[in-house]
């Protein structure tokens, strides 16, 4: 076992025998409708919802949804410009604020943490610390932690790559309607990447997908039903 293993399982069962106090702060219900829109939980994705609703609770000055704006701006995500310096000029005003929410508990605050050391916003990039924030998160079930969580298997970005843990993640999250992980999990089926090849299988996530609104999972069904 390597020592980065080694840290990651000594966090796992930290967290699960202390899983900290979460009561200690809500989540705003317009940040969480966002997420949830941003995702396809919601039952499809809108990014221009996501994005008002995200707006709404940046304007009371919530360093959670100040946190989220920094990501979004980080990588031009939901919509929203691509302006790394902007991002990090908001995670740089929020992030001692963050950090004490995560320590409380709130998988919301986790899982930005762990966005934070994976794209340097307000702390320094640091792949093995974005994973222990995003496991942190991930086993509270957050949705977009196990979804990064399949990213970072798969990339082999703070962990050893394995195609087969990507797979575990990517169907946590893809259970819970979080569409890009279903769009995955059809691509490892239909390459036969961490799980034996499927045509039906890659189908079936396809079509998951794609009926919450992802247009490369909808044309890749396409593809695969004209076989």
């Amino acid at each position: 076992m390597t020592v980065r293993s080694i840290v990651l399982a000594s966090v796992a069962v930290a967290v699960l025998a202390h899983p900290g106090d979460a009561a200690a702060q809500e989540l705003d219900p317009r940040l969480a409708e966002s997420i949830e829109w941003y995702t396809g939980v919601a039952g499809t994705v809108d990014n221009e919802r996501a994005a008002d609703l995200l707006r709404q609770a940046v304007a009371d000055e919530d360093p959670i949804s100040v946190m989220w704006l920094a990501r979004v701006h980080s990588r031009g995500r939901m919509g929203f410009e691509e302006d790394p310096e902007r991002a990090r000029a908001l995670a740089a005003g929020v992030i001692d604020q963050v950090r004490a929410v995560a320590d409380s508990g709130l998988a919301e605050a986790q899982f930005l943490m762990g966005t934070a050391h994976a794209e340097a916003l307000g702390v320094e990039k640091n792949p093995l610390e974005a994973v222990v924030w995003y496991l942190r998160a991930a086993v509270s079930k957050h949705v977009l932690a196990q979804h990064n969580l399949g990213n970072v298997y798969f990339e082999g970005e703070g962990v050893e790559q394995s195609d087969s843990l990507a797979v575990i993640w990517w169907l946590e999250a893809a259970r819970q309607g979080d569409a890009i992980p279903a769009l995955r999990l059809g691509m490892m089926y239909e390459e036969g990447r961490g799980v034996p090849a499927n045509r039906d299988e890659a189908r079936r996530w396809y079509r998951e997908s794609a009926v919450r609104g992802n247009a490369d999972a909808a044309a890749a069904l396409e593809r695969l039903q004209a076989r």
